[in-house]
Formats: C-alpha cells, sequence, structure tokens
C-alpha cells in the first residue's frame, strides 16, 4: 500500500466509528435511520461485511410508532436508569470497576489530553463512554489520513501507535463484552445488529492495525 491507500483506510476507519459512536450516543432519529444500509443479497466477504447485512436486515420502518418504540428501548438499554431494568450504561468504568467515574475514566481522559484533545463529547457525561471513546480512534484516525496526505508517514504512524494502543489498553478490554450484553438484552433487531457491527469493526480495526508497518516501530 502506497501513502494514498494508507490514507483511504485511515479515512474509512474514521467515519466509520464516528458514524457508530452516534448510535450510541442519542436515540435515533429519522435522518439517522435514513443512514443505513439498504440489503443488498450479496454474500458476504468477512464478518464486518456479515455484519454490515445483519444491519441493512434491521432496517426499521420509517415511521412515528417506531421511532418512539426505539427511543423508548434506547433509554431502557443505553441510560442505566434501574438495575435490572437493562444492562449496566456503557462506561469503561462501570464494566471494568464496577463503578461510575473510576481510573478506567481518568486514563482516557489522559490519552485523549496526551494526543491534543480535550473533552471530545461532553454531553455523553464521563468521558469514558462508549461513544465518546470510538470518537476518540475517529478522530485519531482523521488525524492518520491528514498526515498522510500532507506527506508526514512519521506523524501518520504516531496516530496509527495511538488508535492501536487506546484499542489495546481500553476498547477491546470491556466493549465486546457490553456489546455481547446490549444484543442479547435487546428487544430491538437494529441495536442487536449495532452491537454485531461495533464487535466486527473492532475486531477489524485491530487487524488492520496491528498489521501495519508502523506495529513495528
Amino acid at each position: 500500500m502506497n501513502q494514498t491507500d494508507h490514507a483511504a483506510s485511515a479515512e474509512d476507519r474514521s467515519r466509520f466509528f464516528w458514524w457508530l459512536a452516534e448510535w450510541f450516543l442519542n436515540p435515533p432519529d429519522s435522518d439517522h435511520l435514513a443512514t443505513l444500509p439498504e440489503p443488498d443479497g450479496e454474500t458476504p466477504l468477512d464478518p464486518l461485511d456479515e455484519a454490515w447485512q445483519e444491519l441493512s436486515s434491521a432496517r426499521p420502518v420509517l415511521d412515528p410508532a417506531s421511532l418512539e418504540r426505539l427511543g423508548v428501548e434506547f433509554t431502557r438499554l443505553f441510560s442505566g436508569l434501574q438495575e435490572g431494568l437493562g444492562p449496566p450504561p456503557p462506561f469503561e468504568s462501570v464494566w471494568r470497576e464496577d463503578r461510575l467515574i473510576g481510573e478506567s475514566t481518568v486514563a482516557v481522559i489522559e490519552s485523549y489530553a496526551q494526543a491534543g484533545f480535550a473533552d471530545i463529547e461532553p454531553v455523553a457525561g464521563p468521558q469514558d463512554h462508549i461513544a465518546v471513546e470510538l470518537k476518540f480512534i475517529a478522530l485519531l484516525a482523521l488525524r492518520e489520513t491528514e498526515a498522510w496526505r500532507a506527506n508526514q508517514p512519521d506523524q501518520a504512524g504516531q496516530r496509527l501507535i495511538q488508535q492501536r494502543d487506546f484499542l489495546d489498553h481500553h476498547l477491546t478490554t470491556w466493549a465486546p463484552r457490553w456489546a455481547s450484553t446490549l444484543a442479547l438484552d435487546s428487544r430491538e433487531p437494529l441495536f442487536t445488529a449495532l452491537a454485531g457491527l461495533l464487535k466486527a469493526g473492532l475486531e477489524q480495526a485491530g487487524a488492520e492495525l496491528a498489521s501495519h508497518p508502523s506495529h513495528r516501530m
């Protein structure tokens, strides 16, 4: 792969994780639902492709009743309003330390600061929320894209290392477990499919970053 190819791969990674993060941050609206892929009937080529096809099959009807139902389910699944009502809320500290705002929260904020970012999504609350961590990866991938296009391979390599380290030390330590629980607990196929897409996306990103030449830096 040349620098143009690396830039395109990083841009795809950035767009994917930013888009996915939005689903875990706010209840679905008609504009967001309109971005879901249409079923194409083709044979999936890999686990991520299969996850996309499952998501297209879970595409709900765009009407007020569906939006209301999805909003209610979103609140149950993501808000942690009451123990036993839904899964624990999607914060790294909750899933790794069984508490809200713990050492994990501090560690991810330090990772953001070291990479040149302050709070990424204040409305999410504690910055170890799944959507914030995904947006951090997306921002790092965007900076990587810019570096490749500016013919700055060393800078791009550093952004790759930051993505890989954050995946290894944070996202992949808890997000797949949360996604599995979300898939089992969801009463809506849409959220089940989004959980599967998250797991497949993290797995593919990890493999891509580990195989990149910067892995030897």
